[in-house]
Formats: C-alpha cells, structure tokens, sequence
C-alpha cells in the first residue's frame, strides 16, 4: 500500500485528525497547523481555524517565524514570549496583532529530511512547558510517519525505486504461494496463510520467507546432484 503515494486528499485528512488531536491534547493551545513544502513552496494544508491560517500565511510572506525554520532547518522552534523575542523581526509583531504570544513549531520529516512543521500557537505567554512540548514531538512523528507512507519528498527516481521494489515482493509472495498450493495440496487462500504463519514463527519478513520458499523450490533434488559413484 506504501509503494506508491496516497491520495493528497487522504493525506490532508489524516493531517487534520493530527492537528485536531494536537488542539485536544498539547496543554496550552490554541491553535494547530500543519505546514507542508509542496511544488517548492510552503502552504497550510490543515489548521483549526482562520487565525491560524492568517499566523502561518504571515510567516510565508515574510520569510520567517518558528514554522519557516523548522519546516526548512528540520529543527524544532520555541518562541516562549513573543513580547521577548527578536528572532524574527518582521513576523513577530504581525503574531502579537493577531493576539498570539507563544509558538512551539516541530519539524516534520519524510526519510529523514524536512518537508513541514507541525505549529502550536498560544494566547499564553510561556504556555509551552515540558509536558507539551514531548506531546507536540509525539504528533510530529506521527504526521512525519503519515508524509514518509504517503511518499512526501520522494524524487521521481526513488519513487521509481519504491514501486519496482514492492513488485518483486510481491512477485516473490506469489510464486510462494504457488509452490506451498503445489506442495500441500491446498488453495490460495491457505497456501498464504500458511506462509504468513511460517513468516510470523520464524521472525522474518514475509518477503524474505517468500525468496527462500521459492529458492527451496528451485534447489535440485540430492540424487540429481550426487556424483555417479553414488
């Protein structure tokens, strides 16, 4: 199922569960966003509500804020007090206008390299405390754990890459099958599960159970390769 990439839509949903949960959950917000690099460029793709889009839009125009540096440096951005912050000149007072003094933005990340940020925002200055902090990091792998499925970031060569990779697995799963169906005597439906059962006993990936069952196949019979002494 991860051997191509989801639907953008299906994405953008499972993103809006995670910023709901997030808005539940991380003590101290009051708006959530997620902010994705797609095509080049930063855009919201899921937010609780207008003023958050209005927080995340003003970064983008601006260059900079909590979610344009995580999202690009891959490193989570703490703006405790917006009274006391000087990181960021040109937003920060555009934040404070919008009645947002404090911003925890959590880097989101597709094997291993920075495609968005995961953006808490509080009316509360110094809301963020260590307690939510590890809750929003636990959302950030979530999501980051969404884009990797969903093939978020993948050069057309790695795409490529992914989907013949999945073919032969899933070639060699069915020519296992096959082999277990001659074998035993059994249909389809037994003969993989039978081959999953074996995978789950011995600990190994059903792929690799798959490749030895069809290289056992292939081995020559003992009398056919004993020498003619024998």
């Amino acid at each position: 199922m991860t051997a191509m990439p989801f639907d953008q839509e299906v994405v953008d949903g499972a993103l809006r569960l995670v910023v709901e949960l997030a808005r539940a959950l991380v003590e101290g917000a009051d708006g959530v966003s997620v902010s994705l690099r797609r095509h080049g460029r930063l855009s919201t793709v899921a937010a609780s509500d207008q003023i958050i889009l209005e927080m995340d839009a003003d970064q983008y125009s601006t260059g900079e804020g909590p979610c344009v540096d995580a999202s690009v440096l891959g490193q989570r951005f703490h703006a405790e007090s917006l009274d006391l912050e000087t990181r960021w000149p040109a937003f920060t007072p555009q934040a404070r206008g919008l009645g947002i003094n404090a911003i925890l933005s959590s880097p989101l990340k597709a094997f291993e390299e920075p495609v968005g940020a995961l953006n808490i925002y509080s009316r509360t200055p110094q809301a963020f405390d260590a307690k939510a902090q590890a809750a929003a990091a636990v959302f950030a792998k979530k999501a980051s754990v969404i884009l990797s499925d969903a093939g978020t970031g993948m050069r057309d060569t790695q795409m490529a890459y992914r989907y013949q990779d999945a073919l032969r697995s899933r070639k060699s799963i069915t020519l296992a099958t096959g082999v277990l169906m001659e074998r035993e005597g059994v249909d389809e439906d037994e003969a993989f599960t039978d081959l999953l059962r074996l995978s789950l006993y011995q600990g190994s990936p059903l792929r690799k159970q798959a490749e030895a069952m069809v290289r056992s196949a292939r081995r020559p019979p003992l009398e056919q390769e004993a020498g003619p002494d024998e």
